[in-house]
């Protein structure tokens, strides 16, 4: 077979064949940053999935978004609130005993009679299931309490009257949280530690002393008057919650008459679940929490 010799390649085909190879080149470094942008957004993806997901885990109790609530929030006493953000609204309170005493009143066994208040924490095993009660505000209340809330709404509503919960459940955790930063606003402002624990605690419970880490607390209003004051008393709703909320199991949870003896002012929008039998029997007695289960523990 001849041999050739070879052939000699012309300038511009070498120049053909190296554009060819610098194309080729360009064509994998942007192959390569394109799969490494590709790449961030998963990983991006999933890493925010992951944070929304442990933050629903985490703060999944927190009550809840008011969706269709407009008003401002307005705060009494006793830790009740009304609030048209997501988030439970900061309360007044009356300072915890501090004499380190543990005050376990009887309740004859019946969960629902458990006393919380401004001397009486919360115990610390308590533990409950809760779930939305007022579809338009997504507050929640414990299981039982809200089935019945729920059924005293519709009751009303056939009666002309439109209830509306405004305030329900809040985890202590989460109660721990708001007290704190009202605290830091004080200690920024040059307060010690006990000035500010002290001015603190004069807008937002101490955590574990309120009613409303138990589940069993509602705040009712109507849509017409959601500023929680002495005046909601003459509304319709007020009115009609005073003879029926005892039916569905529910007691006025700071009588005019009783602020004494509940170290709480008059609250007409209050109320408290006991137990249908138990709010009976509270409301025949004339008597506050309080007073009901001292009477128990003769």
């Amino acid at each position: 077979m001849p041999s050739y010799p070879p052939r000699d390649m012309s300038e511009s085909e070498r120049r053909r064949r190296a554009a060819a190879r610098a194309r080729r080149k360009r064509q994998v470094a942007r192959n390569r940053l394109i799969f490494c942008a590709v790449c961030l957004v998963l990983i991006a993806t999933v890493g925010f999935g992951v944070f929304k997901l442990v933050g629903v885990l985490t703060d999944g109790k927190e009550n809840s978004g008011a969706s269709g609530q407009s008003t401002s929030q307005t705060t009494s006493s006793s830790g009740s609130a009304s609030t048209s953000s997501s988030e439970p609204a900061s309360e007044p309170a009356s300072e915890p005993a501090s004499s380190g005493e543990t005050v376990t009143p009887a309740t004859d066994g019946d969960w629902r009679l458990t006393l919380v208040n401004n001397n009486v924490a919360l115990p610390e095993d308590w533990q409950i299931t809760t779930k939305v009660a007022e579809a338009s505000t997504q507050k929640e209340l414990a299981d039982e309490a809200a089935d019945a809330y729920m059924q005293m709404k519709q009751a009303a509503a056939v009666d002309g009257v439109e209830l509306l919960l405004c305030s329900g459940y809040r985890t202590v955790e989460y109660q721990q949280n708001l007290f704190d930063q009202e605290k830091q606003k004080w200690l920024d402002q040059g307060m010690s530690e006990e000035e500010a624990y002290d001015k603190a605690k004069t807008v937002v419970a101490v955590p574990g002393y309120s009613e409303h880490n138990s589940g069993l607390a509602a705040d009712i209003v109507t849509p017409d008057h959601q500023t929680l004051d002495s005046a909601f008393a003459n509304t319709d709703a007020a009115k009609w919650l005073f003879e029926h909320a005892p039916e569905y199991g529910f007691i006025l949870r700071y009588p005019e008459d009783k602020q004494a003896i509940t170290g709480i002012i008059y609250e007409p929008w209050h109320y408290r679940y006991v137990g249908v039998e138990n709010a009976k029997a509270i409301t025949e007695s004339g008597k506050c929490l309080e007073e009901y289960l001292d009477g128990l523990s003769a």
